[in-house]
């Protein structure tokens, strides 16, 4: 005897955003149910087919930052594209990839950045521009305060 198990399109849902660009086929070995009903309940909710094999180019730099994150409340920037393995959020352009704090910097500031970047906000993972500080900007600032 064959026990069926129920799966809701709650726990579907919660599968496909459980991991950035998850095939039909993978949600549906991991629940046990074909992946008819994963592209059912994708469909259902709007979010995008799932494309095997290459990513989208974009036309730059602009282009590839403000397609893979969105804004959030208070001005921060949350990041919805690549990451590394180690979880950094990058961004691919060309033959190019950049951490996506590096290119927040850049588009923010106009300039490339000198040394390490780092956030300013208490936000983990924000990629907003702003909040983007470079090694110049860091030492300006302990300079002000000690003056």
């Amino acid at each position: 005897m064959t026990t069926v198990v129920e799966v809701s399109d709650e726990q579907i849902l919660r599968a496909l955003l459980a991991e950035e660009d998850v095939s039909n086929r993978a949600v549906a070995l991991k629940l046990g149910i074909g992946d008819r009903r994963v592209d059912e309940v994708r469909k259902r909710v709007g979010l995008p087919s799932y494309v095997r094999g290459r990513r989208p180019a974009y036309g730059s730099w602009l282009e590839a930052f403000t397609e893979q994150s969105e804004p959030v409340e208070g001005g921060h920037r949350r990041w919805t594209g690549t990451r590394e393995r180690c979880g950094t959020p990058v961004v691919r352009h060309r033959t190019s990839i950049q951490t996506a704090y590096r290119v927040a910097f850049r588009l923010h500031n106009g300039r490339e950045p000198e040394g390490k970047v780092s956030q300013s906000c208490e936000i983990p993972g924000c990629v907003a521009g702003e909040h983007q500080r470079d090694r110049v900007m860091r030492e300006a600032a302990k300079a002000g305060e000690a003056a």
